[in-house]
């Protein structure tokens, strides 16, 4: 059987950045963006993160809602970067602690995880960091497809454009065995940190968080589990994306070093051979 995934869509690209602790400025923002994207939307997911940054800081520093921010405020702010916007990493931060969306900490469903992804630099392969200059930050490309895809929209077809509604961003996904993750080499449960149980339990998934819950309630944050593999997972094991969903068995997710879309259950030889 083939198993067509999802597209990146709009409405589910917003709701991994909004979990439910998210304060309303950012909602705004991110529901503003969304509005700006809709026209043009490619899938790319930097481009939503890094417009609603830039709204959210430009709605702080302009002191007025981000719903009200005028068109042209972001074009000239998108004119106004170069190739290397490193003093507009400086303000989103500066805004985003003020707003109270960044200096929460690095928990699963922080912002501030999502910030660090967009903003960081990346070493080059096989290069330490002090030796290569590695990978500048998504936010630098993505800047510029952001006035490559903004410049050209009519102001006054936005303001009358709707504003696209998140996908529901929080889901528990019951689980009958256990959390498997799945790599080329290996198939290793996920266990629970406080009594090392890993039968049983349930996923729950709030915008860009998955935390593991065991059978007897206790929480773990696991690096290896990644929302859109877990979504993603769910369409491969034919599970409707709902609310509340249940995995009978083993539910299996693909490893961060593969890609987000590979189907867990022939990544590896140990699960074709177990689905034999």
């Amino acid at each position: 059987m083939t198993v067509v995934l999802p597209h990146r869509t709009l409405p589910d690209e917003m709701a991994y950045l909004l979990p439910t602790t998210a304060p309303d400025a950012w909602r705004a923002a991110v529901a503003r963006a969304a509005q700006l994207l809709a026209p043009s939307w490619d899938e790319r997911p930097n481009n939503l993160k890094a417009l609603s940054f830039i709204v959210l800081t430009l709605a702080v520093e302009r002191e007025q809602p981000p719903e009200s921010l005028p068109l042209q405020a972001v074009t000239e702010e998108l004119s106004a970067q170069g190739e290397e916007p490193q003093d507009l990493s400086q303000r989103i931060k500066a805004a985003g602690t003020t707003a109270g969306v960044l200096g929460n900490g690095y928990g699963p469903d922080t912002l501030d995880t999502v910030w660090t992804d967009l903003s960081s630099w990346l070493e080059a392969p096989g290069e330490p960091m002090g030796d290569a200059p590695g990978h500048p930050p998504a936010l630098w490309a993505a800047v510029g497809r952001l006035h490559e895809a903004i410049s050209g929209l009519d102001a006054a077809s936005i303001r009358q454009a709707p504003v696209p509604l998140p996908s529901p961003g929080a889901l528990t996904i019951s689980v009958g065995r256990h959390v498997q993750v799945v790599s080329t080499n290996a198939i290793r449960p996920i266990t629970c940190d406080t009594c090392a149980s890993c039968e049983g339990g349930s996923l729950r998934v709030d915008g860009p968080a998955v935390t593991f819950v065991c059978a007897e309630g206790h929480t773990t944050a696991d690096h290896r589990l990644e929302v859109r593999r877990v979504r993603n997972a769910l369409v491969h094991a034919d599970v409707p994306i709902r609310a509340d969903v249940a995995v009978e068995g083993d539910f299996l997710v693909t490893s961060r070093a593969y890609d987000e879309q590979s189907d867990p259950r022939s990544l590896s030889r140990f699960t074709a051979a177990l689905l034999a």
